[in-house]
């Protein structure tokens, strides 16, 4: 799952790049955003519990 949404992180980031409708532009970065946080999240999950100091 990882993985998979790295590539697929990649792959939005270069159309980003390559796009010059504004809306559409914007519409990536929003969904851009959304997915970081899921993958943060899946990061997190997959490193396990923070040991308490």
């Amino acid at each position: 799952m990882r993985t998979a949404l790295s590539i697929r992180l990649v792959g939005m980031r270069e159309e980003l790049v390559h796009t010059d409708n504004r809306e559409y532009r914007a519409d990536l970065k929003a969904a851009i955003e959304r997915l970081e946080v899921v993958l943060r999240r899946l990061d997190a999950s997959l490193a396990g519990p923070t040991p308490a100091p």
